[in-house]
């Protein structure tokens, strides 16, 4: 008899997926803030060189940057004057409050450059048509190395004051009407590895990253921006460099963005180039470009995110089935980015586990446009799990749906990482599956 997993319900919502979109804030008032959050990622760091150095009208920073003077501090200081400009990617040393110059990138570590923010405004404006005077301002709040515990409300240092003093300052300089239209939430890494003071429980993670979410709509959008209309939060998926055998933290994001009507997962980043454990800076406008291109299907058209990940897996004998939501079928296998190169993936990134330990896996297709089928070397007994994109396979996988989306920007090749099949061409749009480890009951 076939057994199944099913997805998560959703207990935790106030209210249905439906009502909760409708009443999100949308991008109308005068000046409408896009802040980034987390760890590394949501700063750029290794993003150089930067690539965005003009944005379109009505893209807005505050300062010389969309980051602060110092990466590490309590307080959100602009670089020079805190008057709004328009909107550039920029190069920074971790350790210094002033910018560095362009051809600075790479001489010391802790480099900070293109960020996801950039692109993602971009994108979200081309395709959301924005009126003149609906403006966007980018802002990233976030701090490298930290787990989610000190960066939550009430850690010291209070790093969460990065937030709200951005939101302030930004409120009161606004010469137009202001609000807080979404937050990009871009961490898990040290948690997922257990990495300085990191904590690699799942339920423990969710439990903050929901936690996150309330503080972030009580003391910043309603408490700053003065709003009662709460902002989205669209998050990544850890992972990459920075994978588990466990998939803990990974399936906890995706049980959030699942279970919460105002949180979406956008993407996971194991697919982008990769520098270090870091983005390069076409994996951060890469990036960008798809949290964009979900921005604008929440914000603009009002209609649900979920990303490709399973909603059914049963075994019958040597056989595993998965069903998918899959936001544009049918299913394909691609090759992620390995570093600088797209990289085959052994088993496309699948992991099957029992108790007498691990199932060699003969085969993977693909069964149907929403569906996949694995040919195990023997039947899986009870208590048997099945993974995807873990540590075991550098955390990546080969899924994908058929999304046709390209971006607006392009993928500029680097005398470090020349990619001359990439050079000129827009980032393709595709969904990638998220990672998972469910139980085969």
């Amino acid at each position: 008899m076939p057994t199944a997993y099913c997805a998560p319900a959703s207990p935790l919502a106030e209210m249905p997926r439906h009502a909760a979109i409708a009443r999100l804030c949308r991008p109308i008032a005068g000046i409408n803030h896009i802040l980034a959050y987390g760890q590394s990622l949501s700063s750029g760091w290794d993003g150089w060189p930067t690539l965005t150095q003009h944005s379109a009208r009505g893209l807005l920073m505050l300062g010389h940057s969309v980051r602060p003077a110092e990466e590490s501090g309590a307080v959100w200081r602009a670089i020079g004057p805190p008057v709004l400009r328009p909107l550039a990617a920029t190069l920074q040393h971790c350790a210094e409050t002033t910018l560095a110059p362009a051809d600075a990138a790479g001489r010391l570590g802790g480099t900070l450059g293109e960020t996801i923010l950039e692109t993602a405004l971009g994108e979200f404006q081309a395709r959301a048509r924005l009126p003149a005077a609906q403006l966007l301002l980018a802002s990233s709040c976030g701090v490298g190395a930290r787990p989610l515990a000190a960066l939550s409300f009430g850690a010291t240092p209070d790093l969460f004051a990065r937030l709200t003093d951005c939101a302030a300052l930004a409120r009161d300089i606004a010469a137009a009407p202001y609000a807080i239209a979404a937050l990009l939430l871009l961490h898990g890494e040290h948690d997922n590895r257990a990495l300085a003071d990191g904590d690699p429980d799942g339920g423990t993670y969710l439990a903050r990253l929901l936690a996150l979410h309330d503080d972030f709509q009580q003391r910043v959008v309603a408490g700053i921006a003065g709003q009662s209309a709460p902002a989205a939060i669209f998050i990544h998926q850890t992972g990459g460099d920075y994978a588990s055998d466990s998939c803990s933290i990974p399936q906890a994001q995706l049980d959030a963005a699942l279970r919460i009507p105002t949180i979406f997962l956008a993407a996971p980043t194991y697919p982008m180039p990769s520098r270090g454990g870091h983005l390069d800076p076409n994996g951060y406008r890469w990036t960008g470009a798809q949290f964009g291109k979900v921005m604008h299907r929440v914000l603009t058209l009002g209609l649900d995110w979920k990303p490709l990940h399973p909603v059914r897996a049963f075994a019958c004998g040597r056989s595993v089935h998965i069903d998918f939501h899959v936001p544009e079928p049918p299913l394909a296998f691609g090759r992620p980015f390995m570093g600088a190169a797209r990289a085959a993936v052994a088993d496309q990134g699948f992991t099957v586990i029992d108790p007498d330990g691990g199932i060699g896996i003969a085969e993977v297709v693909l069964d149907g446009p929403r569906s996949l089928r694995l040919t195990l070397a023997r039947a899986p007994l009870p208590g048997a799990r099945i993974a995807y994109a873990d540590r075991h396979h550098h955390g990546r996988g080969g899924l994908h749906d058929s999304d046709p989306s390209v971006s607006t920007v392009h993928f500029v090749s680097l005398p470090d990482r020349p990619a001359p099949d990439l050079d000129g061409r827009p980032y393709a749009l595709q969904n990638w599956c998220v990672a998972f480890n469910v139980a085969l009951l």
